[in-house]
């Protein structure tokens, strides 16, 4: 005989259809980036995308919740710089898909300066990680890509 659960994430009813009910536990089991919630802002070139940043992301996540990642447009300027966007942004969300819909990567412009004038709400803190992890250098993982 079925008996009913005390507790439960999701009770279906008859009111409904089966879209709704599997986009309700879709959103319980992976959350949904929202733009009106507080983010955190990282910006970078990510040419390549490593562990280093995808702990500096993680963290950034534990601290706020959810991350706006800033892919700058450098592709080909230099040989620092030989990915383009799509090339970045897959490698994130490779790299972070055990927190999709946690974090958002946009493209932005080749933004090489950031200015603020008096406190608007924002807060611009560096994040420290372990001595191995700040050591990850993007220059050798480019020439191991390379072959150099």
């Amino acid at each position: 005989m079925f008996v009913p659960p005390e507790r439960f994430d999701v009770r279906v009813t008859a009111q409904g259809s089966a879209r709704h009910w599997a986009e309700k536990v879709l959103a319980l089991l992976r959350p949904t980036f929202d733009a009106r919630r507080p983010t955190a802002l990282l910006m970078g070139r990510f040419q390549p995308f490593h562990d280093g940043h995808r702990r500096l992301v993680k963290s950034a996540i534990a601290r706020v919740g959810q991350a706006c990642i800033a892919v700058r447009d450098t592709h080909g300027v230099d040989a620092k710089n030989p990915l383009c966007f799509f090339d970045v942004k897959s490698r994130i969300e490779a790299g972070l898909r055990d927190h999709a819909g946690r974090f958002v990567v946009i493209a932005v412009p080749n933004i090489t300066h950031v200015f603020y004038g008096r406190d608007v709400g924002y807060a611009i803190e560096r994040i420290d990680l372990d001595t191995a992890t700040e050591a990850i250098s993007a220059t050798a993982i480019r020439e191991q890509i390379a072959g150099v």
